[in-house]
């Protein structure tokens, strides 16, 4: 049983989990919308988490409104990935015949993601670097 219903929660914890539910729920839908509107090359889940991200960093959406659903869907998980597993054993004879060229795509793109990410973030690194030193000169 979900914690959410014990009784010591009580129904204003049962609300502001269906409140904070809701919240994620339009911040999707209206990203849905909009990638079908303006016809984004941007997937509609991936502008959700960004929209969702900023909306929280500029204080608009409180983190206390959607901190207890945030932590039940990752404590959660893995039960998302059922459909995922379902389709590979559905497609496995698909799967099997195109592994090898798969596996090379898995493998490049996940290298490439790598070497990105550290590249990016050694130049931001390197560049708060040079500000703060800039900084230290002019004072």
């Amino acid at each position: 049983m979900l914690h959410f219903f014990k009784k010591e929660k009580g129904l204003k914890h049962l609300i502001k989990y269906i409140l904070g539910f809701l919240i994620i729920l339009l911040i999707q839908y209206l990203c849905n919308m909009a990638v079908k509107m303006f016809h984004c090359i941007l997937p509609a889940p991936i502008l959700g988490l960004i929209v969702f991200s900023c909306l929280i960093q500029m204080n608009i959406i409180k983190k206390e409104w959607v901190k207890d659903i945030c932590a039940l869907l990752l404590k959660n998980m893995p039960v998302m990935f059922v459909p995922l597993l379902v389709g590979i054993i559905v497609y496995y004879s698909i799967i099997e015949k195109n592994l090898i060229p798969i596996l090379i795509n898995v493998i490049v793109t996940a290298t490439l993601t790598l070497l990105l990410t550290a590249i990016i973030t050694d130049n931001i690194i390197k560049y708060i670097r040079l500000r703060k030193m800039r900084k230290m000169k002019n004072d």
